[in-house]
């Protein structure tokens, strides 16, 4: 059985280079009370507000330095693959670690990848709309959504064609098939469901930022999934226990 995750959790605007630095810190083996010391330093230009840098520092742990037990073997080999990632399969790792961490991340993602198959972008009000609809009206929700939106587009993620709107920014190729393996992996731990369709896994919407060549969600040389049932044409995996 799961364990239960926030309703929101990533609720501040987060930098990739924020991210990097956790995650280089996790890298490097520092425990966790040096890795929000020095993440407490290395915010304090950014953010001068002591309970603002304390809360941007507990979605980079929560996402880098911490683990739920059927997050450990996920997040362990995260920490291996981006020691040797170049710089887009590392934006594709920081992006699979916020699905995994937080259901919130993967709802908003899956919003969004949705939209964009429809039009070629999106204002912010129509995302907005849409969130409330699935995760519920609320002040909190509403500016959590609105620090996802910052968050991605500071990653290069999204741009922003108007001030209140956003587009998919230029796709970001992911061809290591262990890290696109990997990445697949990530919405089994924040999905409702114990056990996906292969199928559906590779076509969900939340992978619009990404190219990805097929084939390449290799199953069997996972850690931390495998297959459950196996049909014509209908694969399912699910976590490994």
């Amino acid at each position: 059985m799961k364990s239960k995750k926030p309703l929101v959790g990533f609720d501040r605007y987060v930098e990739k280079a924020w991210m990097d630095k956790a995650a280089s810190l996790v890298v490097g083996g520092n425990n966790l009370n040096d890795i929000n010391e020095q993440l407490d330093q290395y915010l304090l230009p950014s953010i001068t507000g002591e309970t603002s840098r304390r809360k941007t520092k507990n979605v980079l742990t929560a996402t880098w330095a911490k683990s739920l037990v059927e997050e450990s073997a996920y997040k362990k080999e995260a920490v291996a693959l981006f020691a040797c990632a170049n710089s887009q399969e590392r934006l594709a790792i920081h992006y699979g670690m916020s699905i995994a961490t937080y259901p919130f991340f993967m709802s908003l993602s899956k919003i969004l990848g949705r939209l964009f198959k429809l039009q070629d972008e999106v204002s912010n009000t129509e995302f907005y709309r849409r969130v409330i609809e699935t995760v519920g009206d609320r002040e909190s929700i509403k500016r959590a959504a609105a620090r996802y939106l910052q968050s991605l587009i500071e990653w290069g993620v999204l741009e922003q064609p108007a001030k209140a709107a956003v587009k998919p920014a230029a796709k970001i190729q992911v061809s290591d098939s262990t890290v696109i393996t990997w990445l697949y992996a990530a919405i089994l731990f924040s999905s409702d469901r114990d056990r996906l369709s292969i199928d559906d896994i590779v076509s969900d919407p939340c992978w619009f930022p990404f190219r990805m060549p097929h084939g390449c969600f290799n199953v069997s040389e996972s850690e931390v999934v495998e297959v459950v049932h196996q049909g014509i044409g209908n694969t399912l995996i699910a976590l490994k226990v």
